[in-house]
C-alpha cells in the first residue's frame, strides 16, 4: 500500500471543521507527523493576514498540506512551495471547488458526491476525485449513555436538521426585489422541487433570462472568473436550501401528526406544535445519542447535494441508528436498501416505512447493526484516509 511513508511531516489546516480528531488519529497511524495550525475564521480564509500566516508556516517544508474542503489560498501556496495540497470537501454546495485554482497541479481535491465529480471532470479538471466521508465508529462506538439520556433523547423518530429558515436568508431577500412574474417563476421552480425527495432539477430549470434577471436585482457577489456560472450559484446558493427547508418542514409536519417526532435544529418550528423542538445538539456526543436512542432516524438531504452520500447520513449509521433518507445514488454499490439502511420516496412513503418499521423491532435492530458494521469495515477515516493516500502516492 502507498500510504505508509513514515516520518512525512503533514500540516493539518484548522478552520474549525468537523472530524478534525478522526482525520489526524488517522493520518498519524499511518506514519505521518502532523503539525496543526488553526486560523481563525475572524481574519477571513481570503484575507492578507491569513494568507500571510499560512504562507510562513508552509514555507517551513511539508510532505502534504491537509484541509477539509477546498481552499483557493492554500492551493496556491502549495503550488508555490511544489507541496502536495489535499482537500476532502464535505460541504455543499462548495463554490470554492470551481476557482480556477482547482487547477494547480499540487491538488488532490476529493469530494463526496460522484455526480460534482463528474461535472468537474467534464471541465477538464483533472486534479478532483470522488471520495465518500468517513465515520470513526470507534469513537462514535465508546459514547457512554447513561439514565438520563434514554429520557432526552429517545423518540419514534428524530431528525437533526438545518431548516435554512434565518431571517433574510438569500431566496427571501432575492425574491422580494422580484416583479410578480419572476416571483411566480421561482417560487414554482422550488415548488417542484419541494416534491421531488431523492434527486434535483434546479439548474435546469432556470433560463438564460430568469438567470439575466435574478443577477440584475440581487447580483450573487462570487467571483466570474470561475468555472460556475450563474445557473449553479444560483440554483444551489439561493433556491436549494429554500428547497430544502419546504421539504423538512413538509415531512416534519406530517410525520409528527402520527408519532412521536423529536426535532434538533436551531431553525424555528412553532407553526408545528406536534413536533417536539429540542434546539440544537452537540455533534461530537449528543448527536450520536440522539440516532443510537431514536428508534427512526429521518434524513432529508439538501437539494444541491445531486448523488452523494450526506456526512449525516453516515453519522446516523456509524453510530449503529437506523436510517430513512431520502434516495441517493452513491448510496448503491456500498449499502443496500432494506439490509443496511431504507430509503423513501415521498412524504407518504416516508409515512409507510416509519408505520412499518415501528411495528417490526427485530427487523428495525438488524437493518441498524447492518449499517453500522458495514461503515466500521468500508467507511471509517481510516480506511478513507488510506485511499486518499493511495491516490495521492500513486498518481
Amino acid at each position: 500500500m502507498g500510504c505508509f511513508t513514515m516520518g512525512s511531516r503533514l500540516l493539518y489546516i484548522d478552520y474549525n471543521m468537523f472530524g478534525k480528531n478522526d482525520i489526524i488519529e488517522a493520518f498519524t497511524s499511518f506514519g505521518y507527523d502532523v503539525a496543526i495550525i488553526d486560523y481563525p475564521l475572524i481574519y477571513g480564509e481570503n484575507s492578507e493576514k491569513t494568507i500571510e500566516m499560512i504562507d510562513d508556516e508552509i514555507s517551513k517544508g511539508y510532505s502534504i498540506v491537509f484541509t477539509s474542503n477546498y481552499y483557493p489560498p492554500v492551493s496556491d501556496i502549495c503550488q508555490k512551495y511544489r507541496t502536495k495540497y489535499i482537500s476532502w470537501t464535505y460541504d455543499s454546495p462548495r463554490i470554492s471547488l470551481y476557482d480556477r485554482s482547482i487547477n494547480n497541479d499540487c491538488n488532490y481535491a476529493f469530494v463526496f458526491d460522484s455526480e460534482e465529480c463528474r461535472t468537474l471532470r467534464s471541465k477538464g479538471i483533472s486534479t478532483v476525485y470522488y471520495m465518500p466521508l468517513g465515520v470513526n465508529t470507534d469513537r462514535v462506538g465508546s459514547i457512554e449513555y447513561v439514565e438520563q439520556d434514554s429520557e432526552r433523547f429517545s423518540a419514534d423518530v428524530s431528525i437533526v436538521a438545518s431548516l435554512y429558515n434565518e431571517e433574510h436568508n438569500l431566496y427571501d431577500r432575492l425574491y422580494d426585489k422580484l416583479d410578480d412574474y419572476y416571483k411566480g417563476y421561482i417560487n414554482a421552480v422550488v415548488d417542484a422541487q419541494k416534491n421531488v425527495l431523492g434527486g434535483t432539477f434546479l439548474e435546469e430549470s432556470l433560463s438564460e433570462d430568469v438567470l439575466k434577471e435574478l443577477y440584475r436585482v440581487m447580483p450573487h457577489g462570487f467571483d466570474k472568473n470561475t468555472y460556475a456560472d450563474d445557473r449553479y450559484i444560483y440554483a444551489n446558493y439561493f433556491l436549494a436550501r429554500k428547497a430544502a427547508t419546504y421539504q423538512r418542514k413538509s415531512m416534519i409536519r406530517s410525520i409528527s401528526k402520527e408519532y412521536m417526532m423529536k426535532v434538533y435544529t436551531p431553525g424555528d418550528i412553532s407553526d408545528i406544535p406536534e413536533a417536539y423542538h429540542m434546539g440544537t445538539v452537540e455533534y461530537n456526543s449528543d448527536m450520536n445519542k440522539v440516532f443510537r436512542l431514536s428508534k427512526i432516524n429521518l434524513n432529508v438531504t439538501l437539494p444541491s447535494i445531486k448523488t452523494g452520500i450526506p456526512l449525516r447520513a453516515l453519522d446516523i449509521m456509524g453510530a449503529g441508528g437506523f436510517l430513512l433518507t431520502d434516495y441517493r445514488a452513491d448510496m448503491e454499490g456500498l449499502f443496500e436498501s432494506g439490509v443496511d439502511y431504507e430509503y423513501y420516496t415521498s412524504i407518504d412513503d416516508a409515512r409507510n416505512k416509519i408505520e412499518y418499521y415501528l411495528k417490526h423491532e427485530e427487523e428495525r435492530k438488524k437493518i441498524a447493526e447492518n449499517g453500522r458494521r458495514k461503515v466500521k469495515l468500508e467507511l471509517t477515516y481510516k480506511a478513507r484516509i488510506r485511499d486518499i493516500l493511495d491516490i495521492v502516492n500513486n498518481s
